[in-house]
């Protein structure tokens, strides 16, 4: 039986349980995996769409160990379904999204949680993926029609503590690094519609691909991905 479709918006509280349940967590990732943060002073109040990279199927739990509020992360809705993985996913809070095609159950729940000033966190990979993979559209469009700033956010190391198809987490160093934020797409005067609206996704993923070890290549590589998003010429 299938993970049920979302139907109402559930804004996440940072209740007195929730933050003693990551000051925990937070503890044990420190002393298992040197868990470290960089650039919190660049952390927004405020709603934002998190795009990050996702090496590991745990970068949620890393990523939300790192920041001071709840986001709600996009997530596959068949993971609801799972025992162990359906319970932690709707105690912290996400946004069930249907594999496949356009979900638009979800972007309006998304886009409502974006209203409500709530953090919206996005995986344009799609999927877990260990290398730097093809961007699906997505971030760009719920950024730009909530008004809300992108703010990029790269997972370092996630991959080799919790590789695909591990069963435990490996104590190797895992760094959680937030970056600058980019302005709404479309907010200047130009990239307002269409694929235009992905441009800006794509420079946030050069920069999420650069820091997490992809080095000035990726970064070259996803500037080139940006100009065909943006239909700007070669």
């Amino acid at each position: 039986m299938g993970a049920p479709r979302p139907t109402a918006l559930v804004v996440p509280r940072l209740t007195p349980l929730f933050c003693a349940t990551r000051l925990l967590v937070r503890g044990l990732l420190r002393l298992w995996v040197r868990f470290r943060v960089e650039g919190i002073g660049r952390y927004p109040a405020g709603p934002a769409v998190i795009v990050a990279n996702h090496p590991s199927a745990l970068d949620p739990m890393f990523i939300a160990a790192a920041v001071p509020d709840r986001v709600l992360f996009l997530a596959a809705r068949e993971f609801l379904a799972w025992p162990l993985v359906g319970w932690a996913m709707r105690a912290y809070g996400c946004i069930p999204v249907r594999r496949g095609g356009v979900d638009t159950g979800a972007v309006r729940l998304a886009l409502r949680a974006l209203a409500a000033g709530v953090k919206v966190g996005v995986f344009p990979e799609g999927r877990v993926s260990p290398t730097p993979g093809p961007l699906r559209p997505g971030a760009g469009m719920l950024a730009a029609v909530a008004g809300v700033p992108l703010l990029p956010v790269a997972v370092i190391g996630s991959g080799r503590a919790f590789p695909l198809g591990a069963r435990y987490l490996r104590p190797a160093r895992v760094i959680v690094k937030i970056g600058a934020t980019l302005p709404p797409p479309g907010a200047g005067g130009g990239g307002g519609r269409g694929q235009g609206r992905e441009a800006p996704v794509g420079e946030a993923m050069a920069w999420v691909f650069a820091e997490a070890g992809g080095g000035v290549g990726v970064r070259r590589r996803w500037r080139h991905v940006l100009h065909e998003l943006d239909g700007a010429p070669r």
